[in-house]
């Protein structure tokens, strides 16, 4: 009898310690606990949209799950919202002569602002001084400037707007854009707009442009070529104090080239 309990003592003493050298779950399975989804959310210029692509990429080679959020506004609202800590970054297409404290830019690239009409207007090529005076609201038809018989519709961008100010300084030379211009919130409502009014012209970032809407040569040069006048640097905005592995994000958005340039 002794025999036996101890045999049977002997076995389950056996047992309990192979059963603690076996693994519990399969090996590839981790135990450690998951990674909390970093926030990054992304106000500022409607035109900057390919770039919030550019910073998901940066992000994904981080190797984190960074969780980026991108709200369109414009450049002005963007600079408002990540000085007051409601957002960690801020796409800005005009740059003010002075940035609110603790806050740093960087360029990301040249952008050409397109002016784009109805594809019916009959127009290819505009002067300079042609398009300041279609603003100022100076001609009535199209027909005025080459164009088919159709009455001019001004559309512009909402104050606040970093392409507005872009426009304004370098056509408009600081005069205003006639009071009949419809006022769009966003680079993507000019094109919808001007894709489905004859008679409109607006003008966007170069990169939003489709195959719905006629781009317009100014001074005989079309965007993305040398010499186009309607040129200028577009920048993103985080806060100095931001985290390190935002920070690294930002730069490694900026190593991938200027992804604008024409």
């Amino acid at each position: 009898m002794n025999g036996r309990v101890s045999l049977v003592g002997f076995l389950t003493a056996l047992l309990l310690w192979i059963g603690g050298c076996v693994p519990l779950t399969p090996r590839n399975v981790s135990l450690s606990p998951p990674t909390l989804p970093m926030l990054v959310r992304v106000v500022g210029s409607s035109d900057m949209a390919p770039y919030v692509e550019v910073l998901r990429t940066s992000g994904k080679s981080l190797g984190q799950d960074i969780d980026i959020r991108y709200v369109p506004t414009n450049s002005s609202t963007g600079l408002r919202l990540l000085a007051e800590g409601q957002a960690e970054v801020a796409l800005v297409s005009w740059l003010p002569q002075s940035l609110p404290e603790g806050i740093v830019s960087y360029p990301v690239g040249k952008d050409d602002i397109a002016l784009i009409l109805h594809p019916r207007v009959g127009v290819d090529v505009l002067s300079l001084e042609e398009v300041r005076r279609v603003f100022e609201g100076r001609y009535l038809s199209w027909a005025e400037l080459g164009g088919v018989e159709v009455p001019v519709r001004l559309v512009s961008r909402e104050e606040g707007s970093g392409t507005r100010v872009v426009f304004t300084h370098l056509v408009m030379e600081g005069a205003p854009v006639a009071l009949s211009a419809i006022v769009m919130p966003s680079a993507q409502d000019v094109v919808d707009y001007v894709a489905r009014h004859e008679g409109a012209v607006g003008y966007v970032s170069a990169t939003l442009v489709t195959t719905e809407v006629r781009v317009v040569a100014v001074d005989k040069v079309r965007p993305g070529n040398s010499g186009y006048p309607l040129r200028r640097t577009l920048y993103v905005a985080i806060q100095v104090q931001s985290p390190q592995w935002l920070q690294e994000m930002i730069r490694r958005s900026l190593s991938r080239g200027r992804f604008l340039e024409p």
